[in-house]
């Protein structure tokens, strides 16, 4: 037990020298911005949580809870993170798509050598990749499985033409991204009409 306990700590602490160091800021509650450096986002029981190290050197795990979000960029590209509560735990949301009738959320996964998703591979039923954000407040995940079924529902009241299309070529789940985008044209021109 404790060889497997030492390797256990030798393997994280691998993992955590292995990711590099991202510069960013955190956006607490209070909508201060702290500046500093992000060194790996990882997945716990209780959703996800970051490791913020800020301009004086002091190391923080930060848990969604605790802040509105953080930010940094790399190789030129902004990236976003935002906490939102679901279904009993906080997550760290990345904004793939910000409209003003809906946004696009997805949760950060091992494709990035900043995320280390370990631990969401222990998890019994996985959290959904995807999340739709509208209204206020309200989030909905877009689970792989049954996707049409969800997406058909929310769209339905909205916006039935696009509730038709779901499920046909260019409206699959690969296609989030474009469908978040086309609804949010169509809504802005609803407003305009008003």
């Amino acid at each position: 037990m404790r060889h497997f306990l030492s390797l256990f700590i030798i393997l994280g602490l691998s993992i955590s020298l292995q990711a590099e160091s991202l510069r960013g800021f955190l956006l607490t509650k209070d909508n201060y911005q702290l500046t500093g450096y992000f060194n790996v986002l990882s997945y716990s029981p209780t959703g996800n949580m970051i490791t913020f190290t800020n301009d004086f050197g002091d190391v923080y795990s930060i848990h969604p809870m605790l802040v509105k979000g953080f930010g940094f960029s790399k190789d030129g590209t902004s990236f976003r993170f935002v906490s939102r509560f679901h279904e009993g735990q906080w997550f760290f949301l990345h904004e793939e798509v910000t409209g003003r009738a809906l946004s696009l959320f997805r949760l950060p996964d091992g494709s990035n050598n900043w995320v280390d998703d370990s631990m969401l591979r222990l998890f019994q039923t996985p959290p959904p990749t995807y999340y739709f954000y509208y209204g206020n407040r309200n989030l909905v995940a877009i689970p792989r499985s049954g996707f049409k079924r969800t997406l058909k529902k929310f769209f339905e009241r909205s916006s039935p033409e696009l509730s038709a299309k779901i499920g046909k070529r260019g409206y699959r789940y690969r296609n989030l991204a474009e469908i978040v985008v086309e609804f949010n044209e169509l809504k802005g021109r609803a407003r305009r009409r008003l």
